[in-house]
């Protein structure tokens, strides 16, 4: 009776768990990457040597999601088409892409840092790698978190001391496919 018990035990577990496992389906992503603004910070370096200037570093979170994962780019892919640089006319060199604003003071709008001459269109791009979360080639959706800080910089830079500045982000693949673009909400510049 004891081993009829342990079978039907065993076999209830059994159907258990695949039931459960049936329940758990991988989600649907587009193959098109997708993102939300998490956060962003100005974080405040400190000079290494005595006298120099501080330096200021926008640190921006997002979240993504992609169906087939295929995010990231390694430094090999990035010297080899289509991702390669070109002489600077390929976009997709860069698969981070970031647009700096500031607020007009006069007229408390958000203007491109670009349109007013402060710096060149691509300057603040740059590329993350592939996620940790995929260790194989094989498409499987994925979603996570990404942390970017593009460049630090000094006083009389693009931005001053108390400017509020916001950026717009967007993401592309390696099929390149581009995200929506989104905001961030509005940081101000640290004073020194």
């Amino acid at each position: 009776m004891n081993l009829f018990r342990l079978a039907y035990s065993i076999g209830g577990l059994g159907l258990l768990a695949t039931s459960l496992s049936a329940c758990l389906k991988a989600p649907e992503y587009s193959t098109t990457p997708s993102i939300s603004f998490n956060d962003i910070q100005d974080i405040r370096i400190q000079p290494k040597q005595a006298g120099g200037q501080p330096l200021d570093s926008i640190r921006m979170t997002i979240n993504y999601q992609d169906g087939d994962g295929d995010l990231g780019l390694t430094s090999d892919e990035r010297k080899n088409p289509p991702y390669d640089y070109q002489k600077g006319a390929n976009k997709f060199y860069n698969n981070f892409f970031v647009e700096p604003f500031v607020r007009n003071t006069v007229t408390g709008k958000y203007e491109s840092v670009v349109s007013k001459g402060l710096t060149t269109a691509g300057a603040y791009n740059g590329a993350f790698p592939h996620p940790t979360t995929t260790t194989d080639s094989k498409a499987a959706p994925i979603k996570g978190t990404l942390t970017y800080a593009p460049i630090a910089f000094g006083l009389g830079d693009i931005f001053q001391p108390r400017d509020s500045v916001r950026f717009e982000i967007s993401i592309a693949d390696r099929a390149l496919h581009v995200s929506n673009t989104i905001t961030t909400r509005s940081v101000y510049i640290l004073p020194r």
